[in-house]
């Protein structure tokens, strides 16, 4: 373990809830003000384009900077990255809300990212600090109670906020959470790594990196953690589409039925730990993705020869949400396990990869057309079929993760 076990606060909820309060931001920067583009485009006379770059170089800037962003805080800490993050995130959302023209919208998104990166790449690093193997899953858990809520909340609240207020109110709203964020950082979330565990400042900044790229085990377990971030988000980037489209509904059913997809792996999730402890990690991933895998084809197979039945498409996506919830926690914690030092740059490198292998799969997805489930099949089913593969090369679990006997 990173800290002594006695040293080490215990997995608690009122910490995971703080630690996914962090995480939360980014989803919430980008689902919140999502209803709002048309308006935003109306507004400053641009074109689509222009206010879909606000969106694009969000995700640029969260992708990228968590690398540097997980180095510091193997060189200084967690908390000072932190809270510069957060900082900057609270006046980054300021400066959107007071942007006068798209191209300055454009660089307040950017910035918007590098700060919400912090909370993503920091408390990741925090949970590797302070728990390894089941007890970090437990911890990553309860952090899932609140991040799995955001993709579906944040567009109705989105929605609900646009009826009373402008959408320049929405990053107001956003810089209110980032305050709220940076008081509960400063209050719930002590310093996890102390100053004799740290880097030296005289190495290089991203010294820790060499080794993670040469570890096969942090390779295999990044890949697995960025598949499975891809099922929710590449499903819901289809969604709208696949539930107008092919099933005719409109967006206040099909919204309903994506709040009950992610009510699945958010329930999933906390089952994670539990059966981690019990299986191992690999051994939970194996299981789950071959059992998705073998679904997801027989449910393509059903939509080849015919359209498939709302229900049975609607339980399949419940069951999808769920072997994501229940892949993910134990992918990420075993990819953090599996590097024995720089928890900060593993940290940022698999967040990293999960946004590359997720904006992959999303634009894979975009591609083809919105009459059929068959695209977003195909790529669900490649995916869980690629998770079952590298959880199978696994001889052995990880220590952290080996059953308890009996």
């Amino acid at each position: 373990m990173s800290q002594q076990e006695g040293a080490a606060p215990p997995p608690t909820l009122i910490l995971g809830l703080a630690l996914g309060f962090l995480c939360v931001l980014g989803p919430l920067s980008i689902d919140l003000y999502l209803p709002a583009m048309t308006t935003m485009k109306a507004e400053f006379a641009t074109s689509d384009g222009a206010v879909q770059r606000t969106l694009s170089v969000f995700f640029l800037a969260l992708a990228c900077a968590q690398i540097p962003i997980g180095a510091f805080g193997d060189r200084f800490g967690r908390r000072l990255p932190l809270l510069v993050g957060l900082s900057v995130f609270i006046a980054a959302s300021a400066g959107c809300a007071m942007a006068v023209s798209v191209d300055q919208l454009i660089v307040f998104r950017f910035l918007q990212g590098l700060g919400a990166c912090a909370g993503t790449a920091v408390a990741r690093a925090m949970i590797r600090d302070l728990r390894t193997g089941h007890e970090a899953a437990k911890l990553m858990a309860f952090s899932f109670l609140v991040i799995g809520i955001s993709p579906v909340a944040a567009p109705l609240l989105g929605n609900l906020a646009l009826g009373v207020m402008e959408w320049r109110g929405l990053f107001v709203m956003l810089a209110i959470a980032g305050v709220a964020a940076l008081a509960a950082s400063a209050m719930l979330l002590p310093e996890s790594l102390p100053p004799e565990k740290r880097q030296s400042a005289r190495a290089p900044i991203l010294a820790g990196f060499p080794e993670l790229l040469r570890s096969p085990g942090f390779q295999k377990w990044s890949i697995v953690a960025g598949l499975a971030t891809t099922i929710p988000f590449a499903y819901v980037t289809a969604a709208p589409f696949v539930f107008s489209g092919v099933y005719g509904l409109p967006p206040a059913n099909y919204t309903l039925l994506l709040a009950l997809n992610a009510g699945a792996s958010i329930l999933a999730t906390q089952f994670a730990p539990a059966l981690m402890r019990r299986w191992g990690a690999p051994v939970l991933i194996r299981r789950a993705s071959m059992a998705a895998f073998v679904v997801s084809a027989l449910v393509l197979c059903l939509a080849q020869f015919g359209q498939a039945p709302l229900v049975a498409f609607q339980l399949y996506s419940m069951a999808i949400f769920a072997v994501s919830g229940l892949m993910l926690t134990p992918a990420a914690i075993t990819a953090l396990d599996s590097a024995r030092a720089s928890a900060g740059a593993a940290a940022g490198l698999v967040g990293t990869c999960q946004l590359l292998i997720t904006a992959l799969a999303s634009a894979v997805v975009s591609m083809f057309t919105a009459h059929s489930i068959v695209p977003l099949l195909s790529v669900l089913a490649a995916g869980l079929f690629v998770v079952a593969v590298l959880s199978s090369l696994t001889r052995a679990p990880l220590l952290a993760d080996a059953p308890k006997p009996g």
